[in-house]
């Protein structure tokens, strides 16, 4: 996900259920930078081999994004090396950018003037998951690394997702 949608979802400025919500196809030419890049004129209209209608039946469920499946019909143009995706204001200059996909079966893709579709994940996470947590295996690393840190004196708390969060002193005047 990009860093600057992500706070745009905490500062309400993304609504994923009523704002207008797209998909683009978009050539190597774009080289993204998810901490930096914020709107989708960032991309440059050259880079964009087709984008989508807004997404159809979305739905948010327990901080999972899901929507119907994308086609694009009749593609032509450039190999499209990712899928982002993004809120459309009308304005490339406010659009901003959500997710970048860099990976997904048969992506770089060829457009050879039929449909290109996506077939958004069937399983748990669907489109994407803002936060689902970690694996078995990796909680067992961040819980290690937890322990570590507090050997040389630095308070860390381990959440259940394995954010790191300082631990708080209570202090009594």
């Amino acid at each position: 996900m990009y860093l600057l949608g992500r706070q745009a979802f905490l500062e309400g400025t993304i609504a994923w259920l009523t704002d207008n919500m797209k998909v683009a196809l978009v050539t190597n030419g774009y080289t993204p930078n998810t901490t930096t890049d914020q709107f989708q004129s960032i991309i440059g209209g050259g880079n964009i081999v087709a984008t989508s209608a807004n997404l159809a039946s979305k739905t948010s469920t327990l901080g999972t994004a899901n929507a119907a499946n994308v086609t694009w019909s009749s593609v032509s143009g450039s190999t499209a090396t990712y899928i982002v995706l993004y809120k459309d204001t009308g304005s490339g200059a406010t659009s901003p950018l959500i997710m970048l996909i860099d990976t997904a079966t048969n992506l770089p893709v060829t457009p050879n003037g039929g449909d290109i579709s996506v077939q958004w994940d069937s399983g748990a996470n669907k489109i994407f998951t803002l936060f689902a947590g970690l694996s078995e295996a990796d909680r067992g690393l961040v819980t290690r690394l937890r322990d570590w840190l507090r050997g040389l004196g630095i308070p860390a708390q381990q959440s259940p997702g394995g954010l790191w969060i300082p631990e708080p002193k209570i202090v009594q005047v």
